[in-house]
């Protein structure tokens, strides 16, 4: 099958969609798939990512409506309105729209990516959601595609592994904080809070917002996912203390890496972490104490189920959903 994952990825770090499909274009291409990440002729399907094509570049709806009427997409083609392009007939590839959950809803204001995924949908043939939450929130929004499925995300089973032995637990519980964004929602705050228990050891990889005290808190800085798998394995576990969050990479990367999550229930990070982790209350001191308890069991039913949290059963889903889609196209 000829597939566009229409959005440019980059080795260096660049947030959990970066994360995904970079894995996800890999895996395609080892299971013998032709991948383009540009629209091109010929393509069978095209893999709308959010609102944006590549880091820091936006997504253009216009082009988008060109691309499904022409099947092709050109230097002018932004400057014509939806409205115009779907006047002509249909002739463009079959157009799948990976939703990347409401920035709205995890930013707090509403941004050019929400009004770019807005416009976007109702112009593709399938959406793909990434969680039951993501469904939810974009559905209270008034997203109601006729054609979609919940699919995970997933991670790379060869970056992100588990050590043969549990890291050994001494009087030092080793936490481990991953963000490329420096929303303020992420969580900073609590991780900052947390870094002060007595007997925690807090590591954050990623970019800390300067408005928001580190306390404790050890600043690796910006990692590649080599080293942040590295990282990862030198943990007990993860910390997540996000708000809103549609799907973690971050949570699928912890737990291929064979960590139980500590995590704050909101967004889809129940979903993901509720039977491999501990949630996030007032009392912190005593989930940190259900952690260290629960530890052992957590981390067994984690490596028993790995196999949901890679890239291998992540792929096998979006290419179900593919065909079946073209075969009733």
């Amino acid at each position: 099958m000829k597939i566009c994952i229409w959005c440019e990825v980059t080795d260096q770090p660049w947030g959990g969609s970066n994360q995904f499909l970079r894995a996800f274009s890999k895996e395609l291409t080892r299971l013998g798939h032709d991948i383009t990440h540009k629209p091109q002729k010929g393509c069978d399907v095209v893999l709308i990512n959010a609102h944006n094509t590549g880091p820091g570049t936006y997504l253009s709806p216009n082009h988008v409506a060109e691309l499904k009427q022409r099947g092709r997409i050109s230097s002018y083609g932004s400057l014509i309105s939806t409205s115009l392009w779907t006047l002509l007939p249909r002739r463009g590839p079959f157009l799948f729209h990976r939703l990347d959950g409401v920035p709205e809803s995890y930013r707090r204001v509403k941004t050019k990516a929400d009004d770019i995924q807005f416009t976007v949908n109702p112009l593709a043939d399938f959406t793909i959601f990434q969680s039951d939450y993501c469904r939810n929130d974009f559905e209270q929004r008034g997203i109601h595609p006729l054609r979609s499925r919940v699919i995970y995300n997933g991670t790379d089973p060869l970056l992100f592994y588990p050590t043969g032995d549990p890291l050994p637990m001494d009087s030092i519980l080793r936490l481990v904080a991953v963000s490329w964004s420096m929303n303020i929602h992420k969580g900073f705050a609590k991780l900052a809070e947390i870094s002060q228990i007595p007997g925690v050891e807090i590591r954050f990889i990623g970019r800390w917002p300067p408005s928001i005290g580190t306390a404790k808190v050890i600043l690796l800085g910006t990692k590649t996912s080599p080293q942040t798998a590295e990282i990862l394995r030198q943990s007990h576990a993860m910390i997540h203390a996000a708000e809103n969050d549609p799907c973690s990479n971050a949570i699928i990367e912890a737990l291929a890496s064979g960590l139980p999550v500590l995590f704050k229930d909101s967004g889809g990070n129940r979903e993901l972490a509720g039977d491999y982790g501990i949630v996030l209350t007032n009392n912190t001191k005593m989930d940190i104490e259900q952690l260290r308890y629960s530890y052992k069991e957590l981390r067994e039913k984690i490596l028993e189920h790995r196999s949901r949290f890679l890239i291998g059963r992540a792929a096998g889903q979006y290419l179900d959903a593919f065909q079946s889609a073209l075969s009733s196209h």
